[in-house]
């Protein structure tokens, strides 16, 4: 599968691709190189400079330098086309060389300032990518306090983007009256399903639900527009915020589709899957 832009952001990159290590190929010590994989490795190398035939027969060739997911640890494996009709194209993963993945792990290589990296993680690691906000915390107090302080509504709920400093961090500002005209409009409810009890919040008073920006604002980088709006907030009681970040793929996944129903007019240029890549939530192919 080809990296959306959740995983250009996430490793830096300008393109990459990743699947699922096969039994065979963990078995075969030998992966054979999708579309999108082999575009790319095809394009950095060079159609010329890959070896066509078996390894023996010019292994200088057909040894290719990679760099190593996280430590960029240069590591030297071999990449060839076995048949001359160029049809298919294999990496042959090595423990010795460096890398060999499990199967099952999630086997991923993209482009970096030029260079082509090679990682792999466990797919509960894959799917946990990027899912901790730590400034979350900071922005539910600063409603709470927005809250219990009656601060006015003279605001324009299509939002602004304006920059500000948190622990020596520029960051997106998330304004919280934004957030209290969102609880307002959902009656402090979950918008997931309002049958959903939560608390009453001690310094509220009010029922206890969470503000979570449905196109989460740290892709703020990727629109013109401000993610930080009345429409792209919503209102989701603890259980249900957490689960759209760390619940398994096929949970995330229908808590997205949920609120995507719930939001036609913030999404009418996305597609469900759009929104659903920035939580890394798309269900892994090959």
């Amino acid at each position: 599968m080809r990296f959306r832009s959740f995983h250009k952001d996430f490793f830096g990159a300008s393109d990459g691709a990743y699947s699922i290590v096969t039994e065979r190929e963990s078995y075969d010590s030998q992966i054979t190189l999708t579309d999108a994989e082999a575009k790319m490795v095809i394009d950095h190398f060079g159609l010329d400079n890959i070896q066509v035939g078996n390894v023996a027969s010019n292994r200088e060739k057909a040894a290719q330098t990679f760099l190593l997911y996280p430590n960029g640890q240069e590591i030297s494996l071999n990449l060839v086309f076995p048949k001359p009709e160029k049809t298919e194209l294999r990496l042959y993963i090595s423990s010795r060389a460096g890398f060999k993945p499990a199967a099952g792990n999630i086997w991923f290589l993209y482009k970096k300032d030029g260079r082509i990296f090679l990682g792999s993680l466990k797919e509960s690691d894959w799917n946990s990518l990027n899912q901790t906000d730590d400034l979350d915390d900071v922005y539910q107090d600063s409603i709470e306090s927005s809250i219990i302080t009656n601060i006015n509504y003279d605001i324009d709920p299509g939002g602004r983007i304006v920059t500000q400093n948190i622990g020596g961090r520029t960051v997106i500002a998330r304004d919280p009256r934004l957030a209290r005209m969102r609880f307002d409009l959902a009656d402090n409810k979950c918008e997931i399903d309002p049958s959903h009890e939560t608390f009453i919040a001690q310094r509220t008073q009010l029922p206890y639900v969470e503000a979570h920006h449905f196109i989460p604002m740290k892709f703020q980088h990727l629109y013109s527009a401000p993610l930080d709006n009345l429409e792209n907030i919503v209102s989701l009681c603890p259980n249900c915020h957490r689960g759209i970040h760390h619940a398994i793929i096929k949970h995330k996944y229908e808590l997205i589709e949920d609120l995507y129903g719930k939001r036609p007019r913030l999404h009418s240029n996305f597609s469900v899957e759009d929104i659903a890549q920035f939580y890394n939530a798309l269900r892994i192919t090959n």
